[in-house]
C-alpha cells in the first residue's frame, strides 16, 4: 500500500539559504546579504491558516509550538505533494477528539492522514494512493527518564498494559532500568499508534489488545513482526486487516505505525520502507503564503 513516511528533526535551524524563495520576503536582511541567516520560526505561519496559527500561538514553551508548526506543514506539504491540492486551498478542522480532519477538498476527505510529536521529533504518516476502508495512525517516543525507579514508574500503567506486556518489559533477561525503560515505550509507543488510528480519545481500554513482540531489539531498520490480539473488538475496533511498523528515529527516540485496512484478504499493508527524513527545503517546497494572516 502506498503511504507516506515522514519525519522531521525540530532541532534542524530554519536557514534563509535553504527557503529563500519562500522567505526572502518576509525578512529585512540586506546587511547580512551573503551571510548564513537564521529566520525565525514564527514566520512560517504565513504559511498556514489563521485558525492554526492562534492554535499555536497559544503555546507557551517554543518547542511545543514548533512541534505543533511543523506538523501542521507536514499535513499542508503531504496533500500538495501527493494529491495535487493547492496548498492555500486546503481547509482543516479537528474531531471531538482533536484529530486533525480534512474538510476541503471535499473529494479527499476519506484521505487517512496522522501525526505526532515527541521531543526531537515530527512524524507522519498518509495514504497516498486514495483507496478507501484505510486506518493510518502513528505515535512517537522521546525515552524519558522518569525521575523515579522503573518498578514505581511501570506501577503507574498497570491498568493499560496486560501481564504478557508487562513482563516483556520488565524481563529478568533484561540488564539494565534503561533498556526496561526503552521496552515500555515501545510498547506504549504501539498503543498509542492504534489509538490515533481508531481516532478515538481519552477514556479507551488500552488493556483491550495486546502486542506481541517478536523481535526483541529495535534498530533504524523497521520490524513488521509485531502482531496485536485483540481482547474486547467490537465493529469498530476489529482484529483483521491490523499491521504494524516500528523502528529507532535515533538512539534516543522511536517510533510505531498502525494500519488498518478493510479490505478482505489484503494480507500485511506494511512493506517495511523506512521513514524518509525530511529538510525544511523539502518541506516547504510547495508551500504558499496565505494572506491576510496577522490584520
Amino acid at each position: 500500500m502506498p503511504i507516506a513516511r515522514w519525519a522531521f528533526n525540530i532541532r534542524q535551524p530554519l536557514l534563509l539559504e535553504n527557503v529563500e524563495t519562500l522567505v526572502t520576503c518576509l525578512t529585512d536582511d540586506d546587511e547580512n546579504s551573503g551571510k548564513v541567516t537564521i529566520v525565525p520560526m514564527t514566520n512560517l505561519l504565513h504559511f498556514l491558516p489563521k485558525v492554526e496559527c492562534d492554535r499555536l500561538l497559544q503555546f507557551r514553551v517554543e518547542d511545543d509550538m514548533r512541534r505543533g508548526l511543523i506538523g501542521r506543514l507536514m499535513i499542508h506539504a503531504f496533500f500538495a505533494a501527493f494529491h495535487g491540492c493547492s496548498w492555500d486551498k486546503l481547509v482543516f478542522s479537528r474531531s471531538e477528539t482533536n484529530k486533525p480532519i480534512l474538510v476541503e477538498p471535499e473529494h479527499l476527505k476519506s484521505i487517512s492522514f496522522n501525526v505526532s510529536h515527541h521531543g526531537d521529533w515530527v512524524v507522519f504518516v498518509g495514504e497516498t494512493s486514495g483507496a478507501k476502508g484505510i486506518k493510518l495512525g502513528v505515535d512517537c517516543m522521546d525515552f524519558q527518564e522518569p525521575g523515579e525507579s522503573f518498578e514505581s514508574f511501570l506501577a503507574c500503567f498497570h491498568d493499560q498494559l496486560t501481564s504478557k506486556e508487562v513482563a516483556f518489559m520488565s524481563d529478568a533477561s533484561v540488564t539494565s532500568t534503561n533498556s526496561q525503560l526503552r521496552r515500555f515505550y515501545r510498547i506504549w509507543c504501539l498503543k498509542e499508534s492504534i489509538v490515533k488510528a481508531l481516532g478515538v480519545g481519552i477514556g479507551f481500554n488500552l488493556k483491550s489488545f495486546e502486542f506481541s513482540v517478536q523481535e526483541e531489539d529495535e534498530t533504524l531498520k523497521p520490524i513488521l513482526s509485531t502482531t496485536v490480539q485483540i481482547h474486547e473488538a467490537t465493529p469498530e475496533f476489529s482484529e483483521e486487516g491490523w499491521s504494524f511498523e516500528e523502528a529507532l528515529l535515533d538512539q534516543n527516540h522511536c517510533y510505531a505505525i498502525a494500519i488498518q485496512s478493510e479490505m478482505a484478504g489484503c494480507g500485511s499493508t506494511s512493506d517495511g520502507s523506512e521513514m524518509q527524513r525530511l529538510d525544511w527545503k523539502t518541506l516547504l517546497k510547495d508551500a504558499v503564503q496565505i494572506p491576510a494572516q496577522f490584520s
